[in-house]
């Protein structure tokens, strides 16, 4: 609990030799320094220290997308202030539906009906979109969404959007998903689990990412804080 609110971890776990995704390199978690290579120089209760080598991508694992991941001249990930990345978000649940298909904005406004919630400006966008396991088949190429379902999101003003899918739009290589969202300053967060243990539609989220220079995204550790 923290002040009151019930925390749902929605980060996946990495280690080494992890793939987020299928065309993502494995990460590397390796010894870097170790407790049996330099306790010698220590005394007393010091037994040493142990450090680690990590190598992976800044789109790996529970992830945000900035601009510069799809604009060159956009924004990196260490330009945005901390604020956008928490917040109140709305969860919508498109799980059922035939993952064959793209999510569209009628699956989307579906969704939201169902929650007797509106979405209000600024407002994070959470939503669950897969209704198995990550080692599923079909997840690497899950067909994400359509454009005019992008559309719809930032017609709602919403100010990020979060999803448990891989990547938001697969299936076709214009990526008018990103393309669009990015453009007007939605960002984007992918590979997100957990959100089965979620049970309202409103709560408060907190996605930070790392404050890397010029990086066109970044890891995150997402948390849901439930009533």
């Amino acid at each position: 609990m923290f002040n009151g609110k019930k925390l749902i971890d929605l980060t996946l776990e990495l280690a080494d030799g992890e793939r987020s995704w299928d065309i993502h390199p494995k990460v590397v978690l390796m010894d870097y320094h170790t407790w049996e290579l330099n306790k010698y120089r220590y005394e007393g209760d010091c037994n040493g220290f142990s450090t680690k080598l990590m190598t992976m991508t800044d789109h790996t694992g529970t992830h945000v997308d900035a601009q510069k991941h799809f604009f060159p001249e956009g924004h990196s990930i260490e330009t945005y202030p901390p604020e956008k990345f928490m917040g109140e978000a709305i969860y919508l649940d498109v799980s059922q539906r035939d993952i064959e298909k793209p999510i569209s904005s009628k699956d989307l406004e579906t969704a939201l009906k169902k929650t007797d919630e509106r979405l209000k400006e600024n407002d994070i966008l959470i939503l669950k979109a897969w209704p198995y396991s990550r080692d599923h088949e079909r997840f690497s190429t899950a067909p994400g969404l359509t454009s005019d379902a992008a559309d719809w999101i930032i017609e709602n003003k919403c100010k990020m959007f979060a999803t448990d899918l891989p990547t938001v739009d697969f299936q076709d290589m214009s990526r008018p998903v990103h393309v669009n969202l990015l453009k007007n300053n939605i960002l984007i967060i992918e590979n997100l689990v957990n959100l089965d243990k979620i049970q309202q539609s409103r709560f408060h989220f907190i996605g930070l990412p790392m404050k890397l220079r010029e990086a066109t995204g970044s890891p995150i550790r997402a948390i849901a804080l439930l009533d």
